[in-house]
């Protein structure tokens, strides 16, 4: 079993090398895609390019979730059956070894949904944190977040598998596995970072790029959270899940009997 990172990013100067590391521990390649940044991620990947880490290509095309799909089909001729393709973003990190959690999803089941561990910057960082500090020695130091996001991470690769590149996702991506691990989400972490991810965010919605709730923040201080609205990471390995608030990742009964149906003739791929 292999597994193939997508990684697309802008401008995570500051975190590009951390995730590029961790990734590699459990990924056979990871193709890099950058949208023209300007803090010298793309020069970090490069400087970082080996047998794994691939930078493959920069342009300064709007940012689109369909841009995982140029760099699938580009290498899709190096998976095999079973293999697994992750979407990955600069900013995540997984809690337990993908390989793990991948060995065990069942033959016949071919997507895994992550649980976001996602932490927050506080009043309480701010006054207690040095910013100045290695990247690493700060995402330690975040200990305030919330676990209430869950979205598609992995998917099997089948020799069959279509995914057009003005589409987010491949079509019929398959049947999803109960089991959702969770992965570190560090979207910030610093004040610098924060209204770069801003600026960053708001020229992509100038040029195009449409999601369903509209980046309204301007200033990074907008960004900054209350702790009554979150949980304190223990360091113990524990996380609380706000499990009311997690998507239902499943089909509901009759479409997951269409999908195995589907999915088991050969119909879908």
């Amino acid at each position: 079993m292999k597994i193939f990172a997508l990684c697309v990013v802008k401008n995570e100067g500051d975190i590009i090398e951390e995730c590029l590391r961790s990734t590699s521990l459990w990924a056979d390649r990871i193709f890099v895609y950058d949208g023209q940044s300007i803090d010298g991620t793309w020069e970090k990947v490069i400087a970082m390019q080996n047998e794994k880490i691939v930078p493959w290509r920069q342009d300064g095309k709007v940012f689109q979730e369909s841009l995982r799909a140029e760099i699938f089909n580009a290498h899709r001729h190096e998976a095999a059956e079973g293999d697994w393709w992750c979407h990955l973003d600069a900013d995540e990190f997984y809690v337990e070894d993908p390989r793990r959690f991948l060995a065990r999803v069942p033959r016949r089941e071919h997507v895994v949904w992550g649980i976001a561990v996602e932490y927050y910057l506080t009043q309480h960082d701010l006054q207690h944190i040095d910013f100045h500090s290695p990247t690493a020695e700060i995402l330690k130091s975040l200990r305030y977040y919330r676990a209430e996001n869950s979205e598609p991470r992995f998917f099997k690769h089948r020799s069959k598998l279509v995914w057009n590149e003005n589409e987010g996702r491949p079509r019929h991506m398959g049947i999803a596995t109960a089991e959702r691990p969770l992965y570190r989400h560090y979207k910030y972490r610093s004040p610098q970072q924060i209204q770069l991810r801003i600026d960053t965010r708001l020229d992509n919605q100038r040029r195009g790029f449409v999601v369903r709730d509209q980046y309204r923040d301007t200033d990074w201080k907008q960004a900054i959270a209350q702790l009554i609205d979150l949980d304190f990471d223990q360091k113990d390995g524990q996380y609380i899940l706000r499990k009311d608030r997690l998507p239902n990742h499943l089909s509901p009964w009759y479409q997951a009997i269409l999908k195995r149906t589907m999915h088991g003739l050969g119909l879908w791929p």
